[in-house]
């Protein structure tokens, strides 16, 4: 199927990781390779990040040389747009209060199933708790200076979806394919009472997602039972409806994109689908993938915003780059 293409002109470094993030790293013993004015940055730091950040975005997959040189990359233009910004705030006198500070603290620390977990885990990264609370009132007054040099985008209007699928409506496939997500509960050996509860239990998540309490990935990977949602947060690939039985059929003909279905009784459980893409060519049927598309480039725009912003800082303050290795192509404040 061949359906709306984005063109990435390309998207730079986000510019803060969350305070956790910087509280967990480890201090790097190696010679500084970046100095922002008076702050040095290691090459242990910046590796030790990277690691992390490769393990979290590629889950076990063996990290090639290229990768992490892409992931060093952009630790480093974090880590440096973190230190320019900083200065910023400090030299525009931004401050936040002590009870924002406490709450977004008390926040984190709720992450944790017990307080001496959380301790535990400052302990392991050597920081204390005046120091955590130091990240998070720096974390929060960044998102002050950020906010009111380059706002986060407005969401897509609807005569700014219509114009898009004005320019782009040829290009849209028209097929039976359709694609969505499923919540599936196993039927399996279950009473009858345990599969009326089983029901009333979907009918509440979806609920739950109309209300906007909770997304339907988020749901999927908790209480599917199908062991892929962890993962896929329920996602399923593109099919046609008469092949997943008249069950689906029937759901689907009725179901506008973005819809949730009423149960559906498949061959060995029950279910409810959120119909994300049908591909029919009328407009109702392309609006969320067109506010997707939309919300995507206006926070391309909002990133290179960014970089040209923190390239500003980068001649007001110092910064210095001392080992090739450890220099992105256009590094932020590079002479």
């Amino acid at each position: 199927m061949r359906s709306f293409k984005l063109i990435s002109r390309g998207m730079a470094a986000v510019l803060l990781m969350a305070a956790v993030a910087s509280a967990q790293l480890m201090n790097g013993k190696s010679f500084d390779v970046i100095r922002v004015e008076k702050v040095g940055i290691s090459g242990g730091k910046i590796d030790s990040l990277a690691q992390m950040l490769g393990a979290q975005q590629f889950r076990g997959k063996k990290l090639t040389d290229e990768m992490m040189t892409q992931l060093r990359y952009a630790v480093i233009d974090n880590l440096v747009g973190q230190e320019l910004v900083k200065l910023e705030c400090k030299k525009q006198g931004i401050k936040v209060s002590a009870a924002k500070v406490d709450s977004v603290s008390a926040l984190f620390k709720a992450q944790f199933p017990s307080d001496a977990a959380f301790q535990a885990e400052l302990k392991k990264s050597n920081t204390t708790m005046a120091q955590f609370k130091e990240k998070i009132e720096d974390q929060l007054k960044s998102e002050v200076l950020l906010e009111k040099k380059v706002p986060y985008p407005a969401e897509p209007t609807e005569k700014q979806r219509q114009a898009f699928w004005e320019l782009n409506k040829s290009k849209a496939s028209i097929n039976d394919t359709v694609s969505g997500a499923r919540i599936f509960v196993s039927t399996k050996g279950k009473k009858a009472q345990e599969i009326s509860d089983a029901k009333d239990m979907l009918k509440g998540l979806a609920a739950q997602v109309r209300s906007k309490k909770a997304t339907f990935a988020q749901l999927a990977a908790i209480y599917s039972d199908d062991p892929e949602a962890k993962k896929t947060g329920g996602v399923m690939n593109k099919f046609i409806a008469k092949s997943k039985g008249d069950a689906y059929v029937k759901a689907i003909a009725k179901m506008n994109v973005g819809d949730i279905s009423d149960i559906i009784t498949e061959k060995d459980g029950i279910s409810i689908f959120m119909l994300t893409e049908k591909n029919d060519g009328k407009y109702e049927s392309y609006k969320h993938q067109i506010d997707y598309i939309l919300r995507v480039q206006a926070e391309q725009d909002r990133q290179m915003q960014l970089k040209a912003y923190l390239d500003g800082l980068g001649k007001v303050y110092k910064v210095q780059y001392l080992d090739k290795k450890y220099t992105p192509p256009e590094a932020i404040g590079a002479k």
